[in-house]
């Protein structure tokens, strides 16, 4: 059986679409932070360092169930998968994900109950 070459168009023009349709990571973070203005702007959150970020992200994750949890572990995978990679890349790609699939509101919910304040840049405190 032979694969015709219209099925590898229609494949190639989703897989081109599926791409365009998703965030940017710059817009997505451009959403994060609006997002946190708007719940929450008297904490000052986005003075959090990217530990600390990690630990209210990991806390909304954690909430999640698995197949709520797979487009986030799909992005920290296709984004963050080199050596190099850290903590702000695997937090960029799991706003990009909340954001792409319509989860930012309660992403920064989360953030914003995880957290007390922020007084200066990485000195923030918990709210546990």
């Amino acid at each position: 059986m032979r694969i015709s070459p219209l099925f590898f168009a229609l494949l190639g023009i989703t897989l081109a679409w599926s791409a365009e349709a998703q965030v940017t990571p710059a817009d997505a973070r451009e959403h994060y932070e609006a997002e946190l203005v708007r719940q929450c702007s008297d904490k000052q959150l986005q003075m959090l360092s990217p530990r600390a970020l990690r630990d209210g992200l990991d806390q909304y994750l954690g909430g999640l169930s698995v197949d709520a949890r797979a487009p986030f572990d799909k992005y920290e995978a296709d984004h963050c998968s080199s050596l190099d990679a850290g903590a702000s890349c695997v937090n960029l790609a799991d706003i990009a994900a909340a954001d792409d699939n319509g989860r930012l509101d309660e992403l920064v919910q989360s953030v914003c109950a995880a957290f007390i304040r922020c007084r200066e840049q990485d000195d923030c405190d918990y709210a546990r």
